[in-house]
Parts: structure tokens; C-alpha cells; sequence
């Protein structure tokens, strides 16, 4: 326990140290402009980012108490609170985002869902987000596609980026619905990588894949028989994504900076793409990656205006839910109750 906490207090520490040295790097001489823009900026326009923010907080536990009422009806919004903004937290503050599942499926626990389904509603939480994420940013590359051409190093790195998340979820779907597929991933699939030495342990591996596949099937046919539920998940998704995306655009409305709501979806699509290529950074956090692709993509709002802007919309959208997620994990009575006990 003690060595966990050790590494999560490291982790913490190298996202601040990153984070801090590549807001340092990108303000260079430019302090005295940047704190005169945060000196004038509109605090409404931050009230109004704060407020929108909780709102994604908000719409990310409703996805996970339809689910969680799946298994246990008396399932209670706070406790999908808890554990969804606790889970924020942890993926937050660990390598590829992998923390926050294990903590989840330890809360559930304590709220009285068994390990065994809270690892199906995870998973089919993993579905609905990862199916509409696909097709959310699908739809931006589309019609972003002229601006992203014109931009050869940002196309490039935005297209790898979609298509990891599109292999991964074709791989899953396939897998899934397909035993040809299925034998192929797991065994020619794996036996190359085997080959090459990026798998150690092949049967070890086989057998994880098969049953994750199996598992993915499994939750595939659920939600298949539980339309409405399937629905109002992917509801609450499309609004996340909306939301986080659109933190830009109100981080530049605060600092007074020459936007207009003709610009909202712009920036919409520009912010998709830093989540795009982030995705499979390994630091806690992306911390540096998120920070530069924003400087590359948004460059077009002046030196000081891309800076100060920067330092906004991460705290809002990063910063803040890790502060709010070790709050609410730490305070929480039901599962320091249970800690006690």
C-alpha cells in the first residue's frame, strides 16, 4: 500500500514538473504580458469554464450510474459520483490512463457491486466511449479536413492518432463478432509480435485476449438487448466530448482574446485533435504532450495569447478534476468507512 502511494505521489510529482517547465519554456520572456492578460481577464467567462467543467463531471457519472444500476438497482448518483470522478483522478496520474479502472472496480466494491460486474460495466462504459469517440472525431476529421491538409505535421500526427483509436475498436468489434477474426488476432496476430520479441508470453497473452474478447462479446449483446440504456450513455458521451473539446474556445473568451462564437466549433475540432494525438503518450497526464500540441495548434492566437490561454484551459480541464477527484476519493464517508472497517 505504502509503495503504491509512493508511486502515485511520483507520478504527481513528474506531471507537475513537466507541466510546469513546458508552461515556463512556452511564456519564456513574456511573464509581465501573460499576467497582465490573467490581470484582465473576464471572470465570468472563467466562472462560466468552471461551471461548464462540472458539468462534464456531471454527464460522465450519469454514464456510469446507467450502468451500475444495471446490477444493483438502489445504485445512488452520489455513489456514481464518487467513483467516476475518483476514477478521473487516477487515469489522471498514471502512465497510458491505467490507473483509473482498478480504482473504480475497488470503489464499486465498497459500494456493493462485485468485482465481477463492475469490470462488465466498465467495460461497456469503454465501449459506448470509445465507439463515439471514433465516430465523434470521424466527423471532425471530415469536416476539418482542408485545414488539417494544409497543415502537414498536425495532419500526420492526427491521422495516426484516429486511426490507433479505429484499429483498436475495429480489432475489439471484429474480434467479437467474428471467429475468423478472433483466431487471427490471437493467434497469427500475437505469434508475430511474439516473434519480434514485443510479446514475452504468448499463451499468457492468448488467453487474456481471449477472454477480454469473450468478455467484450459478452457486453456487446447486452447492450444490443438494452437500447435505451445504450442511448443514454452515448448522450452523455457526445456532450463529454463537446464539452471538453470546447475548453479552448472559453479559455480565449476569458482572456479577451479576438474569438467569436463563429469560431466555437473550429475550435471544437482543433482541441479534438490534441486528444487524438495525446492518447498513447505514456506520462501521467500527457503532461508536455498536451501542452505542445496546444502551442503548435493554437499559435494562430499570438505568443502571449496561446500561452496565457494554455495555462487556463489545462487547469480547467486537467488540473481541476485531479484536485476534485483526490478531494472527493479522500472525503468520501462510504469508502473511508469501509477502509475502517
Amino acid at each position: 500500500m505504502m509503495q503504491g502511494k509512493r508511486k502515485y505521489l511520483l507520478n504527481i510529482v513528474i506531471i507537475l514538473l513537466i507541466g510546469g517547465l513546458v508552461i515556463y519554456l512556452s511564456i519564456g520572456n513574456q511573464l509581465d504580458q501573460v499576467i497582465d492578460a490573467f490581470r484582465h481577464a473576464n471572470i465570468l467567462w472563467i466562472v462560466v469554464m468552471a461551471f461548464v467543467m462540472l458539468l462534464y463531471y456531471i454527464f460522465d457519472a450519469f454514464s456510469l450510474l446507467y450502468f451500475g444500476r444495471v446490477y444493483k438497482k438502489d445504485y445512488t448518483y452520489k455513489q456514481s459520483f464518487v467513483n467516476s470522478i475518483s476514477g478521473i483522478f487516477f487515469n489522471g496520474i498514471t502512465p497510458f490512463a491505467s490507473g483509473g479502472q482498478f480504482a473504480q472496480v475497488y470503489i464499486f466494491n465498497k459500494q456493493g457491486i462485485a468485482p465481477t460486474y463492475s469490470a462488465s460495466i466498465l467495460l461497456m462504459c469503454f465501449i459506448c466511449y470509445q465507439s463515439i469517440l471514433v465516430i465523434y472525431t470521424g466527423v471532425v476529421l471530415i469536416f476539418k479536413y482542408q485545414y488539417f491538409l494544409d497543415q502537414p505535421a498536425v495532419f500526420s500526427l492526427v491521422m495516426l492518432g484516429f486511426l490507433i483509436n479505429f484499429v483498436v475498436i475495429l480489432a475489439l468489434f471484429g474480434g467479437a463478432k467474428s471467429k475468423f477474426l478472433h483466431h487471427f488476432l490471437t493467434h497469427s496476430v500475437l505469434k508475430l509480435l511474439n516473434k519480434l520479441h514485443l510479446v514475452k508470453d504468448y499463451e499468457s497473452t492468448c488467453f487474456k485476449v481471449d477472454t477480454y474478447l469473450s468478455d467484450f462479446r459478452d457486453q456487446l449483446k447486452f447492450l444490443q438487448n438494452n437500447k435505451p440504456v445504450l442511448i443514454r450513455s452515448s448522450v452523455c458521451n457526445i456532450l463529454k466530448l463537446t464539452i471538453l473539446y470546447s475548453m479552448p474556445f472559453f479559455s480565449a473568451k476569458a482572456l479577451n482574446l479576438n474569438v467569436n462564437i463563429g469560431d466555437f466549433f473550429n475550435f471544437i475540432g482543433l482541441c479534438s485533435c490534441i486528444y487524438l494525438i495525446n492518447a498513447f503518450l505514456p506520462i501521467p497526464g500527457s503532461s508536455g504532450g498536451s501542452e505542445g500540441v496546444y502551442l503548435l495548434i493554437f499559435s494562430f492566437l499570438g505568443s502571449v495569447g496561446v500561452s496565457s490561454s494554455m495555462f487556463l484551459w489545462r487547469f480547467m480541464s486537467y488540473y481541476m478534476g485531479l484536485i476534485i477527484g483526490a478531494l472527493v476519493f479522500s472525503l468520501d464517508k462510504e469508502i473511508n468507512r469501509s477502509r475502517l472497517e
